[in-house]
């Protein structure tokens, strides 16, 4: 192993990489809170039921979340009965018939027929507030984010329906709230992502995770953490399903993420899974131009760096880079 990338290796062990404490302490959280939410059926027949099927996603079930461990994300699905999903372009909505009436969900339909994902999602905030009093429990975008005062770790509940189409060959789905007081569903499937994530860091000798988690640190420290953790993925996704090999090291996948990521964040970019549309609309103008000029110079940083025969002026180069921890 080169000297730089036993630096870089050292780095995500001291720096960025959660521990085994960390990943324990998140399991046990989570795993209480999908038990709680799984029996409250038996305590309270206003609460919606459930299915078996609850998942996590986001950076921590794609193993690229950095430390400190500060949120965790849990998909709880919900049992449909009597609902029948609509859609039209981009705006979806779950309908209720006089099937399954009798599930309380169906407290939450309003009167164009409609169920009222805000309404979903206070029942799930009025659950946890009673079970987590001594927590901080709040309505979060699409889901209600219980904030452990034991461990100041985030839980984000996202309540969730699995739509699986009727016909062959069409991709499943989930359906969650859409957020911001919209009583409307938001189209995705986060699986997808996990499919994605696991897939191309298998093809790149199973470097990509790191390279990712690299990168997410650069704009911590570098970027003013102007770019969100999920676009910089997606980012990578892109650039790295488009690399015509593999990458062999942690360090050339860095280097290779820099000298092409620009590609993707000039312009407006669409989701890898192809639900949800474009993954950088919170963007605004100036933090585009300074995360392209940021990525600019970390391009600049380590292209020469490979032509030098001394190692300190190469760890300078990278130092540039991911600062005085490197």
């Amino acid at each position: 192993m080169s000297i730089i990338e036993s630096k870089l290796q050292s780095l995500l062990d001291g720096e960025i990489n959660l521990t085994q404490t960390h990943v324990m302490q998140g399991s046990t959280s989570h795993t209480y809170i999908r038990n709680l939410l799984a029996n409250r059926r038996r305590t309270d027949s206003s609460f919606p039921w459930l299915l078996d099927g609850d998942f996590l996603t986001g950076s921590y079930a794609r193993g690229t979340k950095l430390h400190p461990l500060d949120d965790i994300d849990v998909m709880i699905v919900l049992d449909g009965a009597g609902l029948v999903p609509t859609g039209i372009e981009d705006t979806h909505y779950v309908e209720g018939n006089t099937d399954g009436i009798h599930s309380p969900i169906h407290n939450h339909i309003n009167q164009d027929n409609t169920l009222d994902s805000h309404a979903v999602l206070h029942a799930f905030h009025k659950t946890l507030n009673q079970s987590h009093p001594e927590s901080k429990i709040k309505k979060d975008g699409q889901s209600v984010n219980v904030q452990l005062k034991s461990s100041n770790l985030g839980i984000d509940i996202v309540p969730c329906f699995h739509i699986i189409p009727f016909e062959i060959g069409q991709q499943d789905f989930y359906y969650i709230p859409m957020g911001n007081n919209n009583p409307s569903w938001l189209k995705t499937n986060p699986k997808i992502d996990q499919n994605i994530s696991k897939n191309l860091h298998d093809r790149h000798n199973k470097k990509l995770k790191s390279v990712i988690k690299l990168v997410k640190y650069w704009n911590r420290i570098k970027n003013n953490e102007r770019l969100r953790s999920y676009h910089l993925e997606t980012i990578a996704w892109y650039v790295f399903h488009n690399h015509p090999s593999a990458i062999a090291t942690i360090s050339d996948g860095v280097r290779y993420f820099f000298s092409h990521a620009n590609d993707y964040l000039v312009g407006q970019l669409y989701e890898a899974t192809g639900f949800g549309g474009m993954v950088d609309s919170y963007l605004s103008s100036d933090d585009r131009q300074l995360s392209i000029n940021a990525v600019d110079s970390a391009k600049k940083a380590l292209q020469p760096q490979a032509l030098l025969p001394s190692l300190n002026a190469q760890a300078g180069y990278w130092q540039s880079v991911f600062g005085d921890k490197f």
